[in-house]
């Protein structure tokens, strides 16, 4: 029966080792900006001839969870983000990240506190004043002020009901809700 009492601890003992272990390994990117952007620019350039170069604009996290978007821009002036998840180390690991060609970027993220839609963006000569966000399915609606920011990271706690959380349609309004034609860079 002892025997049996100090197997069961050992391999409990071990489990435990073996996953802090584990999480001390994926979560492995120190809690600075220099360290977040050479890591992310080895992700960006994973698997790729194309020399990916960026600058980090901004970095914030989602209200009180553990996740954070780093918000940043290419040297042709495309915007990108990406979803950095911090771990009980204190560390971060790159969840996901994607850039394009538009003045304003849309995705939704799974934290621990939920899925959040996150807008992200640069706001070309302060035009935009707010952006309303509709659900593929009409389901659910949000709007996020931009007013005199002229790079952004916007997000909203999606409800736990929704069906569907991506976004179809981004309308952008200005200051007197007049909508805008789509924008580019």
């Amino acid at each position: 029966m002892r025997g049996k009492f100090v197997f069961i601890t050992a391999f409990i003992l071990m489990a435990g080792l073996a996953y802090s272990a584990y999480s001390m390994n994926q979560y492995s990117i120190a809690d600075q900006e220099e360290e977040i952007y050479t890591r992310l620019m080895e992700w960006q350039n994973r698997g790729s001839d194309f020399k990916f170069e960026m600058e980090i604009l901004d970095i914030t996290q989602v209200e009180d969870t553990n996740s954070y978007v780093v918000l940043f821009e290419t040297p042709d002036r495309n915007v990108g983000y990406a979803q950095l998840i911090k771990g009980w180390n204190g560390k971060f690991k790159i969840n996901q990240s994607g850039w394009g060609d538009n003045a304003v970027t849309y995705s939704d993220i799974q934290t621990d506190q939920g899925i959040y839609g996150i807008l992200a963006g640069k706001n070309p000569d302060l035009k935009i004043d707010h952006i309303t966000a509709i659900t593929v399915d009409e389901e659910y609606e949000f709007t996020a002020s931009v007013t005199d920011a002229k790079t952004f990271v916007r997000f909203e706690k999606m409800p736990a009901n929704l069906k569907e959380t991506f976004v179809s349609d981004l309308t952008f309004f200005d200051e007197d809700g007049q909508a805008l034609n789509p924008m580019r860079k």
